[in-house]
């Protein structure tokens, strides 16, 4: 089943090139998997990094984190930040939730026929 995650980054000070260097490199990383269908990064403050993530399958969540090329930057990301925060919508198995317990996630109800992902979502189209 789809689900999005909406975290928030709390940068450590002075960390905060470093963090935005390998915020770049996961989202060269994340063209690697079609089931992940958004990912946006923004920052309100200097030290302060909010993302959004939607993923069309648990599988295509566990496969974004198993590659290699992305381990390096994400572990470099948890260590440069005070502080993760992680909220969950839509439902994740057991073994995401794993995974997911790691940025302290927690869950959220969306209201009824409000998170739906088009199965005739065409990046290419002009309409």
């Amino acid at each position: 089943m789809s689900f999005m995650l909406k975290l928030r980054w709390d940068i450590k000070a002075g960390r905060e090139a470093d963090f935005k260097a390998n915020q770049e490199a996961l989202c060269k990383v994340m063209l690697e998997h079609p089931g992940v269908i958004c990912y946006h990064a923004d920052y309100p403050s200097q030290r302060v990094s909010q993302w959004t993530e939607i993923y069309a399958t648990d599988e295509a969540f566990a496969a974004h984190l198993a590659n290699e090329k992305g381990k390096g930057p994400l572990s470099t990301l948890i260590e440069a930040c005070d502080k993760i925060t992680c909220q969950c919508w839509g439902t994740p198995n057991a073994k995401s939730r794993e995974i997911l317990a790691g940025f302290g996630a927690t869950y959220h109800e969306t209201a009824t026929n409000a998170f739906v992902l088009n199965p005739r979502a065409d990046k290419d189209s002009r309409i």
